[in-house]
C-alpha cells in the first residue's frame, strides 16, 4: 500500500504507478511479479507476488555477523553462492534493458533471495525508459516495496536509502555520472551491480560515510580497497570483473549486462568441479592408455630415462660487504665475467682460476661500478656498462658507457658515451643499446657493430614511455623489451625489418617481472617476484614464442619454487643450455642513535628492530615516544609502530598492493600514506589514512606515481603532497588535509625529468627544502615569501635522501658511494658531518625524532652472488 500520509501526494502516486508500469512489463523470472494495480476504500496498492525469504541486504549482514562470531566461512560469501545470485540478478537486470528500462536502483536491498534461492529484482519505482532524457528535477522519494509486516514510510536519514533531489538512487550505490546528475544508459546500473558484487566478494561496501556528499566524494575521486586486499581468497578473475563493472568511466566499464554475464559463466566453469562420470572416464581412457603402454613396454623393454632434475650451482661466494653487482656468463659457458665492489674479475668455471681485470689508465682513481652485460662471438671479450658509483642498481644512459674488455689483458675499449648496452644478436654482428633517457628511463634504442661502428637509431619512445633493455630472437629477426609508462610496462616484441610490434605479456601479466631471456629452443625464460611488497621473493617462469610473430604459443607456467632471495642479471649459453644469475637478498633493520651537539653528532647506536624480517624506519609519533614502520614480518607489507620502551610493535595496517612513506600527521591522529599500484592491475598509487591507534584503512584519493609525502610537526598543523608534472618537468606542491583531503597548491618548482629529485617540509611547516640534482644544490624555499636560500654541502655529491633536522638548523642528508651508502648531517651553511656509514647496503636514511633528541637509522645490506641452473 502507499502510506495513508501519501495518498494525497501526486508526486508519490505517480511514483507507485511507474513501478508498477515498469515491473509489470517485464516478465521474467528473476524480477518480482506485478499482478495489479488497484485502489481499496481510496487507498492505492500494487498486488504483487509473495516472496518467501530475505533479502541480499540481510544475507550479507548476517555473513559478517557470523564471521564476528568466530565462525568460520570460505571468504564473505562462497563463491559458489556469490556467482549464482550474481547471475540470477544479471538476467533480471538485462530483462530489463532489453525492454528499455534502466532500473537506477540496483542495491542488495532491491536483489531479494527466496527460500529455494531464487533470486527477484524489487522496487522499479525509480526506473525510466532508456529513451527519456535527463534525470534532473525529480523530487520524488524512494518508496521501498518489498514484503512488508505493516505500510511504514522510509524517509530516514541513511545514505544506505534513495535521495531526494537532483540526483536519483542510493547514495552509496550511485554511479558517477548518476551523482553528476548526468544523462543515464544501462551501463548506470552495471556500476551499481558492480558495487553490489564487491560487497559479497569482501563482505563490506565499497564506498562508505555518513553523509551524502561523503559518498558522492568517495565514488567520484576515489578508489575502493583491493578486492583481495580485503579478501585474499577472491580469484585474480573475479577481481578483475569486479574492477572493470565499477569503473568510474563509463566507456570503460562493461558495456552490457549480457557481457558480465558471459564473463561470470566463464568464471564459474572454471571454478565448478568436474563430474564425478567424466572424472571416471577420463581414469578410465589413463588406465586404458597405460594398459596398452605396457604391452608395448613389455615387447620391446629399454632401461629408463628419468627425467633430469633442475641443477643449480654456485659460482660466486662473495660476502655481503663485496656482494656481486652483475654477471655475464660466456656464450660456450666456460667462463663467467662478474663485477663486485672490488672491481671486475674473470672466473672459470670448471677450475675456479680467478683473474681481475685492471681499471683501464683512463679510469684511476675514479668511483665507478662495473656492469658485465654479455661476451663478444670470439668467447675472448665481455661488454660492460660503466656507470656513476653510488647510483646503482637503477641504471640508465644518463652518464654511463659501454666498454669492450678483453681476456688476455688487452687494452679497454670505450665504444660508446651516454649509453647502456642491453645484449648482442645471436650471429655476434649487432650490439643493441639504449640511450637518451627521459623522465621514466631511456628512450632511444640503437643498434651497432661489436667494435662501436655503423650506429644507427632502431626506433625511439615519446616523453611519457621508456625502453627497459631487450633480448634478442633465437634467429635475430626480433627483439623482445618492455614499454614501460607511468602506469607499468607491457612486454613486446618488435620486426627489426618492419618495426611491426606484437605482445608478449600484458601489463598485468608483467606485474613483477623484470629480467628475462630468449632461448635457442625459443623459450622464453623470465624472472618474477612474488608478492611480498618488501623483500621480494622470485622465481622463473617460462613459455613457448613463435618467433616470427613474436608471439605467445602458450600460456606461461611456473619452472622453480624457489624462496629466500630475488633474481637479477640473467644471461645464457649459446646454446640455450645454461643460464646465470644474481640471487640477491635485501635485509634492513632499525637502529636508534642518541642526537648531540644540536643535531650534529650521535652516539650510542643501538639495535631496536631484531628481526630477520626488512624493517624500515618511516616517521615517528608526535610525542617522540614511538617509531613508525614499514616491515614485512608478516609476508606482506604492513605498517607498524613500536614503542621506544618495547620490544614488540603493534600492527597498524597492512596489503598486499605495497606502502609508501608513511608519514604521521602533526596532530598526532593519523598515519597519512601512499598504498602502491596493485599488482595484478596497474593503478596509479592511491593516498590512504588509517588513524594512528589502528583500525580500518580508508583510501583518500589518487596520485601520481612517484609522488612523495610531506608532514609538519606539532603545532605546526601542515601537510602536503608533492606530485610531477604531467610532463614530469616541473613539481606541484598542493596542501593536505587528512580528513578534508586535498587543499590549495602551495608551489611548484622545475625538475629535470632524466634527474631524481627529493623535497622535505621543515618542522614549522614554513620552509620546504628542495634538492633537483643529485650534486646539489639545496634550495630553501619559504611558504612565507621569504627570499631563497641556496646551500651547497660540501664535499658532497650522489645525494639520494633529505631529511630536516628537529629544530630546524640543518638537515640529514644521504649519499651513494661505492660499496654502500652514508648519512651526514648538513648545517644551513653547507658545512658536512658524517654519521653513519653502510657499507654494501642500499640505502641509509636518517630519521631525527620530533623532540630531537634520537635520530631512527636505516641499515641493510645485500647478499647476492652468481648462480648456475641447468636441466631446465
Amino acid at each position: 500500500f502507499l502510506p495513508e500520509e501519501l495518498a494525497n501526494d501526486p508526486t508519490a502516486i505517480e511514483r507507485l504507478d511507474r513501478e508498477a508500469r515498469a515491473a509489470s512489463a517485464l516478465n521474467h523470472p528473476n524480477i518480482c511479479t506485478i499482478y495489479a494495480v488497484e485502489e481499496h476504500q481510496g487507498q492505492p496498492f500494487i498486488a504483487m507476488e509473495l516472496l518467501d525469504g530475505q533479502t541480499l541486504r540481510e544475507v550479507i549482514s548476517a555473513a559478517e555477523a557470523n564471521e564476528t562470531h568466530g565462525k568460520t566461512r570460505n571468504g564473505p560469501m562462497p563463491i559458489e553462492k556469490l556467482l549464482d545470485i550474481a547471475l540470477q540478478t544479471l538476467q533480471g537486470v538485462d530483462a530489463a534493458h532489453k525492454k528499455g528500462i534502466i532500473h537506477r536502483d540496483i542495491k542488495p536491498a532491491n536483489i531479494f533471495i527466496t527460500s529455494s534461492g531464487q533470486v527477484k529484482i524489487l522496487d522499479f519505482g525509480l526506473a525510466k525508459r532508456n529513451e527519456s532524457k535527463g534525470v534532473k528535477g525529480e523530487e520524488s522519494e524512494q518508496l521501498d516495496l518489498a514484503p512488508r509486516t505493516s505500510a511504514q514510510t522510509v524517509f530516514q536519514a541513511n545514505p544506505n536509502l534513495t535521495r531526494t533531489g537532483d540526483t536519483m538512487g542510493t547514495a552509496g550505490y550511485m554511479s558517477p555520472e548518476q551523482v553528476r546528475g548526468e544523462e543515464l544508459d544501462i551501463r548506470t546500473d552495471l556500476f551499481s551491480f558492480g558495487l553490489v558484487l564487491y560487497e559479497m566478494a569482501v563482505g563490506q561496501r565499497a564506498f562508505t560515510g555518513e553523509t551524502r556528499p561523503v559518498l558522492h566524494g568517495a565514488i567520484l575521486h576515489h578508489a575502493p580497497m583491493p578486492v583481495r586486499e580485503l579478501n585474499p581468497r577472491v580469484s585474480a578473475k573475479l577481481e578483475r570483473i569486479i574492477d572493470k563493472a565499477i569503473e568510474k568511466d563509463r566507456n570503460a566499464r562493461y558495456q552490457t549486462a549480457e557481457r558480465i554475464c558471459c564473463d561470470l559463466k566463464s568464471l564459474r566453469r572454471d571454478t565448478k568441479p568436474r563430474h564425478w562420470m567424466r572424472w571416471w572416464a577420463a581414469c578410465s581412457a589413463v588406465v586404458a592408455v597405460l594398459a596398452v603402454s605396457m604391452m608395448f613396454w613389455r615387447a620391446k623393454p629399454h632401461p629408463p630415462v628419468p627425467a633430469a632434475e633442475i641443477k643449480l650451482r654456485q659460482l660466486t661466494t662473495n660476502s655481503a660487504e663485496n656482494h656481486v653487482i652483475s654477471a655475464a656468463i660466456s656464450p660456450d659457458g666456460r667462463l663467467l665475467a662478474y663485477s663486485d665492489i672490488k672491481g671486475l674479475h674473470i672466473k672459470h668455471i670448471e677450475t675456479g682460476e680467478l683473474e681481475h681485470v685492471s681499471q683501464p689508465p683512463a679510469l684511476k682513481g675514479r668511483d665507478v661500478e662495473w656492469e658485465p652485460v654479455f661476451w663478444l662471438a670470439d668467447g675472448r671479450t665481455f661488454v660492460a656498462n660503466l656507470h656513476p658509483s653510488g647510483i646503482g642498481p637503477y641504471w640508465d644512459s644518463a652518464g654511463s658507457s659501454i666498454w669492450a674488455l678483453p681476456l688476455l689483458g688487452g687494452a679497454a675499449r670505450k665504444l660508446r658515451d651516454n649509453a647502456v648496452a642491453y645484449t648482442i644478436s645471436p650471429d655476434g654482428s649487432q650490439i643493441s643499446f639504449g640511450t637518451n633517457k627521459g623522465g621514466l628511463g631511456d628512450r632511444e634504442m640503437w643498434l651497432m657493430g661489436p667494435t662501436g661502428e655503423h650506429p644507427r637509431k632502431l626506433f625511439e619512445t615519446d616523453e611519457n614511455h621508456a625502453i627497459g633493455g631487450n633480448d634478442w630472437s633465437p634467429h635475430g629477426r626480433r627483439i623482445l623489451y618492455p614499454d614501460i609508462d607511468a602506469a607499468g610496462h607491457t612486454l613486446v616484441s618488435r620486426d627489426i625489418e618492419t618495426g611491426i610490434v606484437n605482445t608478449v605479456l600484458t601489463r598485468s601479466q608483467t606485474q613483477g617481472v623484470n629480467q628475462h631471456w630468449w632461448l635457442a629452443d625459443g623459450r622464453l625464460i623470465y624472472a618474477r617476484n612474488e608478492d611480498q611488497a618488501i623483500g621480494n621473493i622470485s622465481n622463473l617462469w617460462t613459455m613457448r614464442l613463435d618467433e616470427r610473430p613474436g608471439e605467445p604459443l602458450e600460456k606461461p607456467h611456473q619452472l622453480t619454487n624457489w624462496t629466500g632471495f630475488e633474481i637479477a642479471s640473467i644471461t645464457g649459453t649459446k646454446d640455450g643450455k645454461r643460464l646465470a644469475f644474481l640471487q640477491w637478498a635485501f635485509h634492513a633493520t632499525v637502529y636508534v642513535a642518541d642526537l648531540e651537539a644540536d643535531g650534529a653528532r650521535i652516539r650510542n647506536p643501538t639495535h631496536f628492530t631484531l628481526t630477520d624480517s626488512a624493517d624500515l624506519p618511516a616517521d615517528w609519533t608526535q610525542d617522540s615516544k614511538a617509531i613508525i614502520l614499514l616491515s614485512n614480518r608478516t609476508g606482506r607489507a604492513g605498517i607498524y609502530k613500536q614503542s621506544l620502551e618495547e620490544e614488540a610493535p603493534e600492527l597498524l595496517v597492512t596489503t598486499r598492493s605495497g606502502i609508501i612513506q608513511p608519514r604521521a600527521t602533526p596532530d598526532g591522529k593519523w598515519v597519512l600514506y601512499l598504498s602502491d599500484t596493485n599488482p595484478r592491475i596497474a593503478r596509479r598509487p592511491q593516498l590512504a589514512r588509517v588513524p594512528i591507534t589502528g583500525g580500518s584503512s580508508e583510501r583518500m584519493f589518487p596520485v601520481r606515481p612517484g609522488s612523495l609525502l610531506l608532514c609538519a610537526r606539532d603545532p605546526a598543523n601542515v601537510c602536503a603532497i608533492a606530485e610531477p608534472g604531467e610532463d614530469l618537468k616541473e613539481v606541484i606542491v598542493t596542501a593536505l588535509n587528512p580528513l578534508r583531503g586535498r587543499g590549495s597548491e602551495l608551489m611548484r618548482f622545475k625538475v629535470d625529468p632524466s634527474v631524481t629529485w627529493a623535497v622535505d617540509l621543515a618542522p614549522d611547516g614554513n620552509r620546504i627544502a628542495v634538492l633537483t640534482h643529485p650534486a646539489g644544490p639545496i634550495q630553501i624555499l619559504s611558504l612565507r615569501g621569504q627570499p631563497v636560500q641556496i646551500i651547497q654541502p660540501k664535499g658532497l655529491n650522489n645525494i639520494q635522501f633529505m631529511h630536516w633536522a628537529a629544530n630546524g638548523h640543518g638537515l640529514y642528508v644521504s649519499t651513494g658511494a661505492r660499496g654502500g651508502r652514508a648519512l651526514w648531517h648538513v648545517d644551513l651553511q653547507g658545512n658536512t658531518n658524517l654519521l653513519w656509514e653502510n657499507r654494501g647496503g642500499d640505502w641509509a636514511p636518517g630519521l631525527p625524532s620530533p623532540d630531537g633528541r634520537h635520530m631512527a637509522i636505516e641499515s641493510s645490506d645485500n647478499s647476492s652472488n652468481v648462480w648456475m641452473i641447468e636441466n631446465f
